[in-house]
């Protein structure tokens, strides 16, 4: 992990996004960008406007939208953080991946709520559509969290796919920040159950042979419902996702399963994708 991206409103929930990014660069001595994106102000209908005036009204806005970086940016040199601010004149989704891809981004933190249209830029499908087309780890910061910290972190395996690549990255994840790992499978009605649960944790204990970890199975109505109880029960502060989409099957069910557990989660949501087909 070397560039974090958080996209910010400026909100109080954005600033939550900030603080577990900044967490997460000091952790791994991380440079992180700040992006904010805005669009013109729509000039009301039958007042007039010329070029001149509409360009003194684009560079006020963009002079209103940079200074709410400074305490920021403050909060970043206080703690001795690599940054850089960037003010895009684009709407949020476009922004994020084209930032993505300029400034060789590997993490991106989002607010999952926020004040103002950042709310309803990012719930719902933008969300689901940000996170299942990013090519990169994305963690989803829910608006009413308190504490800002990780130290128990649920992996929610699916027992279905090779998983030891994003396995190795969580285990990386947590030894950093001193965490501890666990794995749930949740069985519920309605799910495929096309492999064997044993191979997969025989190759899972395999690989991480000097890890401190548990698999735990869990019956429930749904995917998100087992994920939620279980990660209250073992009091998680960070739930792990790992979901599958170059599958035509994959991409009809982990992008759906993905949303609802960000948008349910009271805890901060980490979604990687897994790589390669069935």
């Amino acid at each position: 992990m070397k560039n974090i991206l958080v996209a910010t409103d400026f909100s109080e929930n954005s600033q939550k996004a900030l603080q577990y990014a900044t967490l997460l660069a000091k952790a791994y001595k991380a440079k992180i960008y700040l992006l904010h994106t805005y669009l013109p102000y729509f000039v009301e209908p039958g007042i007039y406007a010329d070029s001149l005036m509409m360009q003194e009204a684009l560079n006020e806005q963009y002079e209103s939208m940079n200074a709410k970086f400074i305490p920021l940016v403050k909060e970043l040199e206080e703690a001795g953080i690599e940054h850089e601010t960037l003010l895009e004149l684009n709407d949020v989704t476009s922004g994020i991946f084209d930032a993505i891809e300029e400034h060789e981004i590997d993490f991106l933190v989002i607010g999952r709520t926020g004040s103002g249209g950042f709310i309803n830029k990012l719930i719902g499908s933008n969300a689901a559509h940000i996170t299942a087309k990013a090519s990169i780890p994305v963690l989803a910061i829910p608006q009413q969290l308190e504490n800002v910290g990780i130290k128990q972190i649920l992996y929610a395996t699916q027992l279905e796919y090779e998983e030891c690549d994003v396995l190795a990255e969580v285990f990386a994840l947590a030894q950093k920040l001193g965490a501890k790992v666990n794995l749930v499978k949740v069985e519920a009605s309605f799910e495929p159950d096309i492999q064997a649960d044993k191979q997969f944790i025989d190759q899972i204990k395999g690989t991480f042979v000097k890890e401190d970890f548990e698999i735990t199975k869990v019956t429930a109505g749904n995917v998100t419902e087992g994920i939620l109880k279980t990660a209250k029960a073992q009091e998680s502060d960070l739930i792990v996702l790992a979901a599958h989409h170059r599958n035509f099957l994959s991409q009809i069910i982990d992008p759906s399963k993905s949303k609802q557990v960000i948008i349910s989660s009271p805890l901060p949501v980490l979604t990687y994708q897994l790589k390669g087909d069935l």
